[in-house]
């Protein structure tokens, strides 16, 4: 029985059709989202690396997912990829 793609789940500009949790990019996003949230509920808030935090989300948003598809280990061209050889 062949799995089904839910399309809702890929990244939608991602050259390869990469999905969602697994795209370097996105995961990126997160944990600097995840790290800023947890930082700001202590309760002794440093906040020259909150200010370090957002900006770099900002940065990233800025930039958008197609900024690290070139770079993005599963983005590899036909060219590029190795052979496999019997």
């Amino acid at each position: 029985m062949a799995k089904k793609i839910n399309k809702k789940k890929i990244v939608g500009i991602c050259p390869v059709g990469m999905i969602k949790t697994k795209c370097p990019s996105i995961r990126r996003t997160r944990q600097i989202r995840v790290r800023l949230l947890t930082l700001q509920r202590e309760k002794k808030v440093d906040t020259d690396r909150v200010i370090k935090l957002r900006s770099a989300l900002k940065e990233k948003k800025k930039r958008g997912i197609a900024g690290d598809c070139e770079t993005c280990s599963f983005n590899t061209t036909k060219d590029a990829a190795t052979p496999v050889t019997e």
